[in-house]
C-alpha cells in the first residue's frame, strides 16, 4: 500500500522528450461565427488504421532506449578475466547499494548502469590488477518496476524482473475484471481507451487489436517505470485540469455542458487563458480537439459545449499553448488522478 501512494507523488513528475507524441485531429473553434452550430458537429473525429498505429508505434520504439540502471536486491556477476579470486557469481546488490568485492571493498552499485558500474570496478581494480579486464553481468533485476492499475484483478507496482509484455503484464496482474450484467459474465474493462505511458508519453498501442484479435504487434516488451492504464467501461467521468486551483474529476450527468464544469472548478490562476479553452476528447493516443472561448460563452456570444463521459477539460495558460506542452501537462496529471481514485477505491474495499 505504501507503493500506490508512493506512485501518486511519482507520476506527477512524469516527463520525457523521447518520441513524438499524438497528433490531435484538426482543431475546431466555438466562437461567434459558429454560435449557431449545434455542439455535436464542433466534434470532428479522425481514425487511425491499425496498420498506421503500428508504424507510428514503431517508429516510437526506434526512438526510445530503456534505461536500466542497477538498484538493491539486483543479483550480479562480476567476472575480472585471468583473475577467478577476484570474480563472484550471484552477488546481489546490498540494502545500502554497495556490493563488497575482494581487495577494493564496498563499491557503490545502485544508480550506476551496469556498463558505468563495469567502469567503476575497472578503476578501482586496476590499483591492485594490471590492466584489469571487467565483466559484469545483471542475473535479476529486482529494484526495477511497471505500474498497471484500472480493471485487472490485481492493479498495482510489479517488479521487472524478466523481460515482461503488455499481455504478460495483464496476465500477472489476474486478468481483466469482470462483472455480472443480467446473470451473464461481462468484463469491466474499456479496452478502447486503454493506454500504456512511457517517459510521459503515450505509446500508440491498440489494445483491441492486441488482446481481441491477438495482434501481437503490439505486445511490446516493457520499459521500467511503463505505466499500463485500463479503464472501466462503466466509469463515467469528465475531468478539469490546467490553470485552476485543483485538478479534478467530476461525475458525468445527462447533457452536462462545458460551463457547469467550470463553474464546479475551484477558481483559475491568474495565468489562465479562458479565452482558449481546450477540451480533448476521445483515446489520448487518437484524441479530437476542440478550443472554445468560455468568455464568449459567459455572455451568449458562443454556444456551450456539450460534454462526454471521458472529456479532459484543459485550461491553459496565457500565451502560446502547443499540443505537446498540453499532453506533457496534462498526461501525468491524469495518470494522478486515476491513481488517487484506484486507492481511494481500494481503501474502502
Amino acid at each position: 500500500m505504501h507503493k500506490l501512494f508512493s506512485l501518486m507523488v511519482m507520476v506527477a513528475f512524469l516527463s520525457g522528450c523521447a518520441g513524438a507524441p499524438p497528433k490531435p485531429s484538426p482543431v475546431v473553434t466555438s466562437g461567434e461565427q459558429q454560435n449557431a452550430m449545434q455542439s455535436a458537429a464542433l466534434i470532428k473525429a479522425r481514425s487511425l488504421t491499425v496498420e498506421q498505429e503500428l508504424a507510428s508505434l514503431t517508429e516510437m520504439l526506434a526512438n526510445m532506449e530503456p534505461d536500466f540502471t542497477l538498484g538493491r536486491g539486483d543479483v550480479l556477476s562480476i567476472l575480472v578475466y585471468d583473475e577467478p579470486d577476484l570474480s563472484l557469481n550471484s552477488i546481489p546488490v546490498g540494502p545500502n547499494g554497495h556490493i563488497s568485492l575482494p581487495l577494493v571493498g564496498s563499491v557503490k552499485a545502485e544508480g550506476l548502469t551496469p556498463e558505468e558500474f563495469t567502469a567503476v570496478l575497472t578503476q578501482r581494480l586496476s590499483e591492485f590488477v594490471f590492466e584489469p579486464q571487467v565483466s559484469v553481468m545483471v542475473l535479476e533485476f529486482k529494484s526495477i518496476e511497471f505500474t498497471i492499475f484500472g480493471e485487472v484483478v490485481s492493479p498495482g507496482v510489479y517488479p521487472l524482473e524478466t523481460n515482461v509484455t503488455i499481455t504478460e503484464a495483464i496476465a500477472r496482474a489476474g486478468g481483466l475484471n469482470k462483472g455480472q450484467f443480467r446473470a451473464t459474465t461481462v468484463e469491466l474493462a474499456d479496452l478502447t481507451n486503454a493506454f500504456i505511458s512511457r517517459n510521459g508519453k503515450v505509446l500508440p498501442v491498440n489494445f483491441i487489436a492486441l488482446v481481441r484479435d491477438g495482434d501481437m504487434r503490439f505486445d511490446i516488451e516493457l520499459f521500467p517505470g511503463d505505466f499500463v492504464y485500463i479503464p472501466s467501461g462503466l466509469s463515467q467521468e469528465v475531468y478539469i485540469l490546467g490553470e485552476i486551483a485543483e485538478p479534478m474529476a467530476f461525475a458525468y450527468r445527462e447533457n452536462m455542458p462545458m460551463s457547469r464544469t467550470m463553474a464546479m472548478a475551484e477558481g483559475f490562476t491568474k495565468d489562465a487563458d479562458i479565452t482558449r479553452v481546450h477540451i480533448v476528447r476521445g483515446t489520448l493516443q487518437n484524441p479530437t480537439l476542440i478550443v472554445s472561448n468560455f468568455e464568449d460563452v459567459l455572455r451568449g456570444k458562443a454556444q456551450d459545449v456539450a460534454l462526454q463521459p471521458g472529456d479532459i477539460i484543459y485550461i491553459p495558460p496565457k500565451g502560446l499553448a502547443t499540443w505537446s506542452r498540453m499532453m506533457d501537462y496534462i498526461l501525468p496529471t491524469m495518470q494522478t488522478i486515476w491513481t488517487g481514485m484506484l486507492v481511494g477505491r481500494t481503501l474502502t474495499n
